[in-house]
């Protein structure tokens, strides 16, 4: 019994997607051409890879236990083309997402290190927080993301790439304190996040939790350059990265405020989906860790 890769390719993105369209669009073939697929692996098998429940796509415990295969296969895939392809320098459009800060700071440097290895390089960049990166990654949308404490996907591999800190900081204009500010002093403000269910939202929120009873002004923003110039003009106060307000810091047009609480360092990893297919994957990676090593993205 043979079974052949590209019925086990459609079935793994079936068994994402929980759809037979979205397969069929994912791979660039027809939606008859992924059911033929996956009706003869399943008689090739003997068994039954999928039930409908209540409308919806459903494996059932054999096809739970293919799916892992799948992933191995598809990774043994993506080795080969790597590791034997390597004197083909070109590179197809390479979708990549990262988060706000990790564009401000690294992706000029990230896009001179592709066209660097790969002449002509084309890049489809996605810039937004670290949840729906995730969720485009899980979805085949993106080939490989920077992102700051992830929501956990079963087809999303994680690689740390390094912990990064972040602050409270507010506009020397609003007079805050040198000292230590209570929460009842922030809560007085204006304060900007991310729109949830972003990391920055939930370090908010979760950090006010105790006093927010007394009224939390909580406005967002999905722009952490925004956020930092409204910061900046004296707007309101925010969570920001450290690594971010460098430029600012300098020209001491903010503060960083001290707490009675530390701020928890947030984790950045390197994501890629576990099914995708694009050999040069390891490459972009070290030159993700390349560039955020030069600029100190990551403590």
């Amino acid at each position: 019994m043979t079974l052949s890769f590209s019925a086990l390719e459609s079935f793994y993105w079936v068994s994402q997607l929980r759809s037979f369209n979205a397969a069929a669009n994912k791979l660039n073939v027809s939606q008859p051409t992924v059911s033929y697929r996956i009706r003869e692996l399943e008689e090739r098998l003997g068994v039954s890879l999928f039930v409908r429940q209540r409308r919806q796509l459903v494996l059932t415990s054999e096809g739970e236990a293919l799916k892992h295969y799948a992933e191995s296969m598809i990774a043994i895939a993506r080795d080969i083309e790597s590791n034997i392809k390597t004197r083909n320098t070109r590179l197809p459009t390479l979708r990549v997402g990262v988060i706000d800060s990790f564009a401000a700071v690294c992706l000029p440097s990230l896009l001179d290190e592709l066209d660097d290895r790969f002449a002509g390089a084309r890049i489809a960049a996605t810039v937004d927080t670290s949840h729906k990166l995730a969720d485009q990654l899980s979805e085949g949308l993106l080939d490989i993301a920077v992102l700051s404490t992830p929501p956990s996907h079963d087809n999303v591999a994680l690689e740390l790439l390094g912990r990064q800190s972040v602050d409270w900081i507010a506009s020397h204009k609003l007079g805050l304190p040198q000292t230590i500010v209570s929460d009842e002093e922030l809560l007085r403000q204006r304060i900007f996040a991310t729109p949830a269910p972003s990391n920055l939202h939930s370090l908010t929120t979760g950090f006010l939790a105790a006093t927010a009873g007394a009224g939390l002004r909580l406005n967002v923003c999905n722009s952490l350059g925004t956020i930092l110039n409204l910061v900046e003009s004296g707007t309101g106060i925010s969570i920001l990265p450290s690594r971010l307000l460098q430029e600012q810091l300098r020209h001491g047009t903010i503060q960083v405020l001290k707490t009675r609480t530390t701020l928890p360092l947030q984790e950045v990893f390197i994501g890629t989906n576990k099914g995708a297919i694009v050999r040069a994957l390891p490459q972009v990676s070290q030159m993700i860790r390349k560039v955020s090593a030069s600029v100190g993205f990551c403590v």
